[in-house]
């Protein structure tokens, strides 16, 4: 991603939520197992929130279109190629849910599966697809034809591990995975990675593929508790989502996430404070020799060994908790790229927590 002299001006000036040392504050537990923005959002997205608060009396439908005219814009698509929701968990669970109906969703084992899991508990199928050695996603696995596949979710760059799909191995999986039902494709983090438009999928809803893109402000914008995601895919997919969303979402988020999408300078700037954060993270690891996955997002994932149990619960203990994902991997955790104090108190927290 290109740094603009401005981007790395801003740099500097990015407000953190949070900048008191730990040891300053009393009984702090600091969201190490939570990949929120430490930034927040950019000044032209507060600028935006504020604005619509002037306009919170009447619906936001105006504050909707002009969203998805941008999305729909930068991304090569018609407009009625793009939904708006709730975050990606409101479309990536309904979906999950209610287009698995006779069948199941192929899914990797290691992955982002909170949906996955709300579809299982109101009866629907999964199968799980076991990970690369490397912990890799298996795209030749999960491409694989299966006769009741009704769904397919992959996630990129996937979370927990970090790891960014090779580009043509994941279009490859896609188109062979989309001709036995529609894929979902989860890109949370694409807008860190070095490239979003290269690494993205949406040329494949382009080119008239059975993908739905999933998208978030959530993460790489800070707005997490704005509530916006989208959707982009064929027209009579988004048509059927469109059909089980709620009408219509706040303004706030909307108005805000409409000048941040695609916004370089604050994802110039937010990005390299992450990278920063991340590799301050890994020289940590290094130092209390704790193997770890490289990471293209904002989260690093981590082996503790034998004693994972026992060092999660003393971190925990400590303010300072990591988030597993299932059983399949028991030694292993994420920790997210938080704020400074929130870095140091872990770095401080995970020798101790080591030492047991």
């Amino acid at each position: 991603m290109r740094m603009t002299r401005r981007a790395m001006t801003g740099l500097a000036a990015l407000p953190l939520l949070s900048t008191a040392p730990a040891a300053a504050r009393q009984t702090v537990v600091w969201p190490t197992h939570v990949t929120e923005s430490p930034f927040g959002p950019g000044e032209r997205a507060k600028a935006a929130i504020r604005e619509a608060a002037d306009r919170a009396a009447f619906y936001p439908h105006a504050e909707e279109d002009r969203l998805i005219a941008r999305i729909a814009g930068a991304n090569g698509v018609a407009p009625d190629q793009v939904a708006i929701t709730s975050g990606a968990l409101e479309v990536l669970s309904i979906v999950s849910l209610l287009w698995t109906a006779g069948g199941v969703q192929v899914a990797p084992a290691l992955t982002y599966d909170t949906h996955v899991r709300y579809a299982l508990r109101n009866g629907a199928q999964a199968r799980r697809v076991a990970m690369r050695p490397d912990q890799g996603i298996d795209l030749d696995a999960v491409s694989a034809a299966a006769a009741d596949r009704k769904l397919t979710y992959l996630c990129n760059p996937n979370n927990p591990t970090g790891l960014l799909a090779d580009r043509t191995a994941l279009r490859d999986a896609c188109i062979r995975a989309a001709r036995s039902g529609p894929v979902l494709v989860d890109e949370a983090f694409i807008d860190m990675v070095e490239d979003p438009a290269a690494e993205s999928v949406v040329d494949l809803v382009r080119d008239g593929h059975d993908v739905v893109v999933v998208g978030t402000f959530s993460k790489a914008y800070g707005l997490a508790g704005l509530r916006i995601g989208y959707v982009i895919g064929q027209v009579a997919r988004i048509q059927a989502i469109r059909g089980v969303l709620t009408t219509s979402h706040n303004g706030p988020g909307l108005a805000a996430a409409a000048v941040s999408y695609r916004d370089m300078d604050y994802l110039g700037a937010a990005n390299m404070a992450t990278r920063r954060g991340r590799e301050g993270l890994y020289r940590v690891l290094d130092e209390n020799r704790i193997a770890h996955l490289p990471s293209v997002g904002s989260y690093v994932w981590i082996d503790l060994g034998p004693d994972a149990a026992g060092i999660l619960a003393r971190l925990s203990a400590a303010g300072t908790p990591l988030r597993q994902f299932g059983d399949a991997h028991p030694q292993w955790a994420r920790v997210a790229v938080r704020e400074p104090a929130a870095m140091a108190a872990f770095a401080a927290n995970l020798p101790v927590a080591l030492a047991g």
